[in-house]
């Protein structure tokens, strides 16, 4: 029976957060319930012999300590500790990856979930007016794998230039694209070389499988075919040079169906790698330092205990933009205004949180009015995912596509496109009863809702984050500063005119009845006409998409040297997005690993 639990050599231990009553799909359904309990059960999902296990106290001491199992910090504890002779040890705030961020189809299902996600809210200002006062919303992952939990897994290594011209000149000296790529390729296990990209722009002997989703809703294709209609190229690899503009069906951190994160990837359960010490739950404070030179860390156990544990070699700060900055002034680094005022002695002054940049965007949503408002999610689905490792869970549905264009400030000669599309819709996360044709709200036949996303890539608006406490269990203070410099809105416009081509495409138009959906436009259409120049920036201020690629908070040239040390401090690097001293123009998982394959690299030539 394909229902019944398999007997995979090794017990099942279900833990982590559950898909039940998930922020997406609001309710204890009876569908899901039965969902995770089959998940639970079959060999290949979650994979009981690869579990990674929480130590129950950390040694007293350690070769290395690295602070943060996320999407950098697995990488780095992972490299590391293939050294049989070093005693590593990996300190993660949350805890085990849960077995539903492993379907594709159920990406969101942890955004805003205290155990999977930090809740991260920027400042107020007069944008992401539609949070209603409360500041942008940043998922910022928790756990195993980090925000490599919660992020929409496209593989995008960036442009040339985004290194050889944009790091290289902030002072990341030894960064250039020819520098980066080795390590790129360190990461990158590719799927497709040969049938679908080219071996020159990719690696396959990497640890993170890469390739497309297994599954493409029909309207996806009707989306490429709409976008074709306007004028605007389709290419197969946005990673491939020589095709730098266009819309591609991303490929994607999966394979045999389910998400990889870097811990899955990277970490091998202690049977296999006892050097390798990880301890869940455990919520680092501060660096320990003996006057310049870190000698350990302290942390908060899951019962509320302080614990310390000593670092024989270094301590490595892989915790993400948004906490390695933080652990840093709580530790004494940084600005000596911020420091002083709040009691923390200055161990070193140095710009931590100054360099606060992301990506930023405006979100579009529409009806598209000839078609039902159904569940995707429902038993056959299930079934085909069961058997098969396929159909709609085993991809993210529209969200899958994506595009990278120039805007009219983009300097073409560099290869380097500044405005990127995402589109959102038609997921297989939620279902109450598992039957065809579920209604997904209470009148469905007023359409289906679907939404997209013009993101400038390059924004010259730079922010900054900080803290205004003492206690490191409170929320640091972030400011992306969006819209600081005016040419970040009108890129974005530009990026809205594009959607608006699109959408507008006689056949969206003909097969699906495309149309603005009134509730989102709301608020504007009481400033302007739909459209207009004011219209546009109203709904760029409301419907903001702030993005989740937050880096440079710890930049090369300013906080750390081109080998991630922290200027003028002993045996500390910082190791994450935090480090990258300007954006890529794509998605940034990728340079993100880069980096941590490096960091471990310099580690180990330091230690040999």
């Amino acid at each position: 029976m394909i229902l019944a639990p398999e007997d995979c050599g090794c017990p099942i231990v279900e833990e982590g957060p559950s898909l039940v009553n998930s922020p997406v799909c609001s309710g204890n359904f009876l569908f899901m319930v039965l969902l995770q309990s089959y998940l639970w059960g079959r060999c290949s999902i979650s994979t009981p012999c690869k579990r990674i296990e929480s130590v129950e106290e950390t040694e007293q001491e350690y070769d290395f300590i690295v602070v943060g199992a996320g999407s950098a910090g697995s990488i780095v504890a992972g490299r590391l500790s293939e050294n049989t002779t070093y005693k590593v040890v990996l300190l993660e705030a949350g805890g085990p990856e849960p077995l539903g961020v492993r379907v594709p189809s159920f990406y969101r299902t942890f955004w805003d979930n205290p155990a999977v996600d930090w809740q991260i809210r920027t400042v107020p200002a007069d944008y992401c007016l539609d949070q209603e006062g409360l500041g942008c919303k940043w998922p910022l992952g928790k756990g195993l794998g980090g925000t490599s939990q919660l992020n929409g897994m496209m593989y995008h290594r960036g442009h040339h230039a985004d290194y050889t011209c944009d790091w290289v000149e902030a002072g990341a000296k030894g960064w250039s694209w020819d520098e980066i790529k080795p390590f790129m390729d360190l990461t990158e296990g590719n799927k497709q070389i040969g049938s679908l990209v080219d071996g020159k722009y990719h690696s396959d002997i990497g640890p993170l499988p890469i390739q497309t989703f297994r599954y493409q809703p029909l309207a996806l294709y009707d989306l490429m075919d709409a976008i074709n209609q306007t004028g605007l190229p389709l290419i197969k690899d946005m990673n491939n040079p020589n095709t730098p503009e266009g819309f591609v069906i991303a490929q994607a951190f999966n394979d045999n169906g389910q998400r990889y994160t870097t811990a899955r990837a990277y970490l091998p359960p202690q049977s296999e790698r006892p050097n390798l010490n990880i301890k869940l739950h455990a919520h680092v404070t501060k660096v320990l330092f003996r006057r310049k030179k870190a000698i350990g860390v302290e942390y908060v156990d899951e019962n509320g205990n302080t614990k310390v544990v000593k670092a024989r070699k270094e301590v490595i700060l892989s915790a993400g933009a948004l906490t390695s900055p933080k652990i840093l002034m709580h530790s004494g680094v940084g600005p000596k205004e911020t420091l002083e005022p709040l009691g923390i002695k200055v161990i070193e002054d140095l710009p931590v949180g100054k360099n606060l940049k992301n990506h930023c965007g405006a979100t579009l949503y529409f009806i598209l009015k000839k078609v039902k408002n159904t569940q995707v999610l429902d038993w056959s689905a299930l079934t085909e995912y069961l058997l098969q490792n396929d159909g709609p869970m085993s991809s993210t549905g529209l969200t899958q596509l994506t595009g990278l264009l120039y805007s009219s400030y983009a300097k073409k000669e560099l290869k380097q496109p500044d405005l990127q599309f995402f589109f959102n819709g038609f997921y297989a996360e939620c279902s109450k009863t598992g039957a065809i044709g579920e209604p997904a709200i209470e009148c469905p036949n007023s359409g289906y809702n679907v939404s997209a996303n013009a993101v400038y890539l390059l924004p010259r608006s730079v922010g900054y984050m900080t803290i205004n406490s003492t206690d490191p269990f409170e929320q640091a203070i972030y400011d992306p500063n969006f819209f600081s410099d005016p040419v970040d809105m009108e890129v974005i416009k530009e990026g809205l005119e594009y959607l608006r081509q699109i959408f507008n495409s006689e056949l969206l138009q003909e097969q699906y009845e495309i149309e603005l959906d009134p509730t989102y436009t709301e608020k504007c259409d009481k400033v302007a006409p739909a459209w207009s120049d004011d219209w546009k920036e109203c709904m760029i201020r409301v419907h903001t998409d702030p993005q989740n690629h937050q880096l440079g908070t710890c930049a090369i040239g300013k906080v750390v040297d081109p080998e991630l040390r922290v200027y003028n401090l002993k045996a500390l690097r910082v190791c994450d997005a935090g480090s990258m001293p300007s954006q890529p123009t794509g998605n940034p998982q990728g340079a993100i690993m880069a980096v941590a394959e490096r960091c471990a690299h310099f580690i180990k030539e330091a230690w040999q």
